[in-house]
C-alpha cells in the first residue's frame, strides 16, 4: 500500500523538506541543545502551520496548539508557552531558514519543466522588492525614515505561463536601496533573461552585464541621455512605435556606456506609453514588449503572499524574529508549489491553498480526491438518456457479431 494513503496532508506537505539537511543544520548549529520540549523540527512545523492558517500572534499559536488534538498528535507536543515560541523565533539565526529555503528552491527547479514563454529563451527571471512597514519605536534597527521603519524583501522569481516561484531572496532593513542588491540577484546565464524596473538602473552595471552576456529588459528613466545609432521602422499595428540602437550616458560626466543598448517604445494595457531598455538584439521588438509585461507577475506574487500568508504583521520585533517569519512564509509558498506539482494540479493556487488548509489533518488521499472533485465538477444538471442512440449501438453490435458480452449480468448498456 502507498504510504501516502495513511499519511495526513500536512505530513505529506512537510515531507517535501529535506530533513537530512535539517538534521545536519541541527548538528552544526546545536539547535536542539538544552531544549526539552520545543525541538527545531517541531518549531518549524508549528510556524508553517501558523503561516497556512495566518495565525495572528504567537499567543494565538500557543492557544491553537493547546486546543487542537490533531495538531498535538502531529507535533507530538501538547502545549508550548508564548514566551518559549518568542525566544526561539528571536534567538534562531535567519541563516538556518535561508538554507532550508534554498534547498527547496533547488527542488522546485528540478520539477519545473515547463516550456518557455516565447521561443527557447530559457529562464525568465523577474527581480523586484517589496517593503513591509513596522513600528519605528518597537523596531529601531529597521528605521529608514525619520518616522518610519520597515523590512524589505529583495526577490528574484522564475516566471512561466502557469507559475511564479521564488528563486533567490535577500531580506534587509528597508533603507537599503534596490540597486545595491542587484549583483547578488543577477544570474550569469546567457540562456536567462532578467526583467526589472527603473529602480535598478545603473549604467556601469549594464556595461558589466553586457560583457558577461547577462541579458536584461528594464524601463528607461525619463531623464536618460541618449545617442541614437540606428532606428528600425515601428509597427503601429503591433503597438511598437520606436525601435532604436543607442548609447546611454554622457562623455562629459563620464557616464557614457561602452556597449550599445536597444530602446523600444510601446504602450501598456491602459494605453500609456512605455519605454523599454534591453541588450537583447536577437528578439523582435514585439517579443521584448510581450516579455516585459510578465514583470507584473512578481507584483501579483507579492500581493498573494501578503494576502494569504503571514507577512503583513510580525510575531516578534527583533531583526531575527522578523527575518525568520519572512523566510518561513517563503518556505511555505515553495511547499505549496511542490505539493501542487506532486499531484499534477493545474488549478488556482488559492483554491489549492484553501482546500489544503481545510484538510490538513485528513488523509492525503482524501485531499487529492477533494481537490480533483472541485476542478472536475462539470455537472449540467440531470441529462436525459438518448435511448434511440443506445438501441442503435446494441443493434450494430449484433449485426457485427459482437454479442458475447451481452450474456454477462454485469453488462449494462447505460455505461457504453
Amino acid at each position: 500500500m502507498d504510504k501516502d494513503i495513511i499519511k495526513s496532508t500536512l505530513s505529506v506537505l512537510l515531507n517535501e523538506i529535506d530533513y537530512k539537511m535539517v538534521e545536519n543544520l541541527i548538528g552544526t548549529y546545536g539547535l536542539n541543545r538544552y531544549t526539552k520540549k520545543l525541538k527545531f523540527q517541531t518549531f518549524l512545523s508549528l510556524l508553517i502551520h501558523a503561516q497556512l492558517n495566518q495565525t495572528e500572534s504567537l499567543t494565538a499559536c500557543s492557544k491553537e496548539l493547546s486546543d487542537t488534538e490533531k495538531l498535538q498528535k502531529h507535533l507530538d507536543l501538547v502545549s508550548i508557552s508564548t514566551a518559549q515560541l518568542s525566544r526561539k523565533l528571536s534567538n534562531l539565526s535567519p541563516e538556518i531558514m535561508e538554507r532550508i529555503f534554498k534547498s527547496l528552491v533547488l527542488k522546485v527547479q528540478s520539477v519545473l519543466r515547463t516550456p518557455s514563454i516565447i521561443r527557447e529563451i530559457g529562464k525568465l527571471l523577474v527581480i523586484d522588492s517589496t517593503t513591509m512597514s513596522m513600528s519605528l519605536g518597537q523596531s529601531p534597527w529597521a528605521n529608514f525614515r525619520k518616522t518610519k521603519a520597515g523590512i524589505k524583501l529583495h526577490l528574484k522569481v522564475v516566471v512561466t505561463k502557469d507559475i511564479t516561484s521564488p528563486d533567490q531572496a535577500i531580506i534587509l532593513p528597508a533603507k537599503h536601496a534596490d540597486r545595491t542588491q542587484m549583483n547578488l540577484l543577477i544570474e550569469v546565464d546567457s540562456d536567462a533573461i532578467h526583467l526589472f524596473d527603473r529602480g535598478y538602473v545603473d549604467y556601469k552595471q549594464f556595461d558589466q552585464w553586457c560583457k558577461s552576456e547577462v541579458r536584461f529588459i528594464t524601463r528607461l528613466k525619463k531623464n536618460a541621455e541618449i545617442e541614437v545609432l540606428s532606428e528600425q521602422t515601428g509597427s503601429i499595428d503591433g503597438h511598437i512605435f520606436k525601435d532604436q540602437e543607442v548609447y546611454l550616458g554622457n562623455d562629459l560626466n563620464k557616464t557614457k556606456m561602452e556597449h550599445p543598448l536597444r530602446i523600444i517604445e510601446t504602450i501598456d494595457r491602459e494605453g500609456n506609453p512605455v519605454t523599454i531598455l534591453t541588450n537583447c538584439f536577437d528578439l523582435t521588438a514585439k517579443e521584448i514588449a510581450d516579455l516585459y509585461r510578465y514583470r507584473w507577475k512578481i507584483e501579483t506574487f507579492f500581493k498573494w503572499i501578503k494576502q494569504h500568508l503571514k507577512v503583513r504583521s510580525f510575531y516578534g520585533k527583533s531583526e531575527n524574529a522578523v527575518k525568520n517569519q519572512i523566510w518561513i512564509a517563503l518556505i511555505t509558498y515553495l511547499l505549496h508549489i511542490l505539493l501542487q506539482r506532486k499531484i499534477g494540479y493545474e488549478g488556482s493556487l488559492l483554491d489549492f491553498k484553501r482546500t489544503l488548509v481545510n484538510l490538513l489533518f485528513e488523509e492525503f488521499s482524501r485531499f487529492v480526491r477533494t481537490i480533483y472533485k472541485i476542478t472536475g465538477r462539470t455537472s449540467k444538471g440531470r441529462r436525459k438518456k438518448d435511448w434511440e442512440r443506445e438501441f442503435q449501438v446494441i443493434e450494430k453490435q449484433f449485426v457485427e457479431g459482437e454479442v458475447s458480452h451481452l450474456n454477462h449480468l454485469e453488462y449494462d448498456p447505460l455505461f457504453l
